[in-house]
């Protein structure tokens, strides 16, 4: 199987961002890219991701962090109420899922920002904050 060029691949992302804003669902979306393109559904999932994240706004660190807070919140819920019901398998690894989140989210609070290019786009973009 021979390598899309990069213009090939701009279209086929192209015209999974117009399935996209049409209301396609993601998975309907690489769907038909594969059945369209003949690629495989792996590689029509990843033109589908990359046109999905053409979509979305950019988070601003406010909302990183309160989605952040929600998961740390939810997972200290989970433990909390395994224990309340006697679950010591599950609470065990809501505590533990609890600190590898926590422990995640401090690392991305302490990473340096950097530059980062879309393979789809030719422009590098700076992150919002």
């Amino acid at each position: 199987m021979t390598r899309s060029t990069d213009r090939e691949r701009a279209r086929r992302e192209a015209e999974a961002l117009e399935l996209l804003s049409t209301g396609a669902g993601s998975a309907y979306a690489a769907q038909v890219l594969s059945d369209r393109h003949n690629v495989s559904l792996r590689q029509a999932r990843r033109y589908v991701a990359a046109a999905s994240f053409l979509l979305c706004d950019p988070a601003t660190p406010a909302e990183l962090d309160r989605q952040a807070m929600l998961s740390l919140h939810r997972l200290d819920l989970i433990a909390g109420r395994a224990m309340a019901a006697d679950d010591h398998t599950l609470a065990i690894q809501a505590t533990k899922a609890h600190s590898a989140a926590l422990a995640q989210f401090r690392k991305a609070i302490t990473a340096p920002v950097v530059r980062f290019r879309l393979a789809s786009q030719a422009d590098a973009i700076d992150p919002p904050f």
